[in-house]
């Protein structure tokens, strides 16, 4: 991953170092977040910023490790007994953080619950939507049920997190909320949660675990970039995610700070509206509603894509901290295809291509994009914007704050949007989630912002997800990927890298993951 020097605008690190004390560290720590969890019902909202804050609370069947391999958590052993049974064998002598004794009825419980819980932010419901059955055999051995073959399973647990059934059964999102119902048997047990102001934990004296390093943890969303670094250089925080990237280079070297970097695992994609006839925010030159949406003209999406100097965008606007994105997901997850030819930036070639699509003169359009949600992306969408209207396609970029774009991309309000997908080791889940057609009644394309309809990625897909045999389910996911690319369901651009610093004597373990976790953060023995 290539990388450029550079320096960081509007204050010099030594002066601020120079000014700020850099106590030594002590029980508790503190942590700024670019982005808030958005719920502490571990059933709302599975982004990996609120999953992972979600993980100190409450615990899952199955964890995935800095590296995305699964690791045993509440459940010692998964096996499939066959094609389409699934034995799941507990931890014994575990209990919950009031002191109930946790077992199988509370993970069926916590199954049956994510299918019934509601949310505009999404819920877990997609990753329980595959088991028809379930059965508890005793109580630390429960058998699942699938109605095909459905290899995706262990996957899918460890992205659903355990409640207590006695305490969950009557409590609403609320409740969690507020933390009376968030029992759970993770590291931590929730103090107190003020949305937008901080996260308050303390460590859970009843972990079945090792004991965390910190007696207690703080988060705190802090969107603004500058603010957030700020924050780390006078001593009010130990540790911040998502260095901006025009930072990093001067970052590595000041004595008085650790950077700490991994390759990322979310992909970023344009997602062009590709559903209505009629697009909202796309107008000819005079502002006039255009009587066809253009979007839905695979030719007019090439277009867009070749109009993207992808390798600009994560020099400049990523200062060197990632790698160009030619599919929906990192080439080394599972699945990913190396027959997809490379991202070219072609801009007279895309320039032919609205003119054989019957928009010589181009058109307009509104790209919104989040701000402060993901890695540069208001840099991004405003160098995206410039770069789509060279080739004709006079774009503004619409920075919005992050509730504001959430809504918009649930209520399905916008022609061309910037959104991402963090894939955990294997690029299934996004081809269901983010490109599938949608179909709520499966659980599928529940993140598809686009409505982006493709009959054969969705064959390709299904067949994928209920193929046990990792080489054939490789090959279909392959060319269910090579069809969606193809066919330009989503516009692929950049996969940045994950990058957290902290204050001397801190050490913390990086991972491909975006989630930020005390529990990897150590004093540094």
């Amino acid at each position: 991953m290539g990388r450029m020097a550079a320096g960081i605008a509007g204050f010099t690190i030594g002066a601020w170092l120079g000014l700020a004390a850099v106590p030594a560290l002590a029980a508790g720590l503190t942590v700024a977040l670019q982005t808030d969890a958005t719920s502490m019902d571990p059933h709302v909202a599975p982004t990996f910023t609120t999953a992972a804050l979600q993980d100190h609370i409450y615990g899952s069947l199955i964890s995935l490790d800095p590296e995305l391999r699964q690791v045993p958590n509440l459940a010692l052993r998964w096996q499939a007994v066959d094609a389409t049974r699934w034995l799941v064998e507990l931890r014994p002598g575990v209990t919950f953080s009031d002191g109930r004794a946790f077992g199988a009825e509370d993970v069926a419980f916590s199954l049956r619950r994510a299918t019934l819980v509601r949310h505009a932010a999404g819920t877990a419901a997609p990753y329980v939507k595959a088991i028809t059955g379930i059965t508890v055999l005793d109580p630390l051995r429960l058998e699942l049920q699938t109605e095909t073959p459905y290899p995706q399973l262990p996957l899918d647990l460890a992205r659903l997190r355990i409640v207590s059934a006695a305490v969950g059964e009557q409590a609403g999102t609320d409740a969690f909320n507020r933390g009376e119902a968030a029992i759970g048997t993770g590291p931590y047990v929730l103090r107190g949660w003020t949305p937008g102001e901080k996260l308050e934990l303390a460590r859970n004296l009843r972990f079945w675990g090792e004991a965390p390093e910190w007696d207690s943890v703080t988060f705190r969303p802090i969107s603004s970039d500058a603010a957030r670094l700020a924050a780390l250089l006078s001593g009010s925080v130990d540790l911040i995610d998502k260095v901006p990237t025009p930072d990093v280079a001067r970052l590595r070297r000041e004595p008085q700070v650790a950077v700490f970097a991994h390759e990322g695992n979310r992909t970023m994609f344009l997602v062009p509206d590709t559903a209505r006839e009629v697009s909202p925010f796309v107008t000819g030159h005079d502002g006039q509603p255009l009587p066809a949406n253009p979007l839905r003209d695979v030719r007019v999406r090439r277009a867009i894509s070749l109009a993207i100097n992808r390798k600009a965008l994560v020099e400049r606007v990523l200062e060197g901290e990632g790698s160009v994105a030619n599919q929906a997901a990192p080439v080394g997850m599972f699945g990913g295809s190396a027959a997809i030819p490379a991202a070219e930036w072609q801009p007279e070639a895309a320039r032919a291509l609205l003119a054989e699509a019957g928009y010589p003169q181009g058109f307009r359009l509104a790209l919104h994009c989040s701000n402060g949600r993901y890695v540069a992306d208001r840099a991004t969408c405003q160098a995206l914007a410039q770069m789509l209207t060279r080739v004709g396609i006079a774009a503004t970029a619409e920075a919005e704050p992050q509730s504001v774009f959430y809504t918009r991309m649930s209520r399905f309000d916008a022609s061309l949007l910037l959104n991402g997908w963090g894939s955990i080791g294997d690029n299934l889940v996004v081809l269901r989630q983010a490109l599938h057609s949608v179909d709520a009644a499966r659980g599928l394309g529940g993140f598809n912002r686009g409505r982006y309809a493709n009959a054969e990625l969705d064959r390709l897909t299904d067949a994928a997800a209920r193929t046990i045999d990792d080489g054939e389910r490789s090959r279909l996911q392959q060319q269910a990927m090579e069809t969606a690319m193809a066919d330009v369901g989503l516009v692929p651009l950049y996969t940045p890298a994950w990058i957290w610093a902290g204050r001397k004597g801190l050490r913390y373990t990086a991972g491909f993951d975006e989630g930020t976790f005390a529990t990897r953060a150590t004093a540094g023995r």
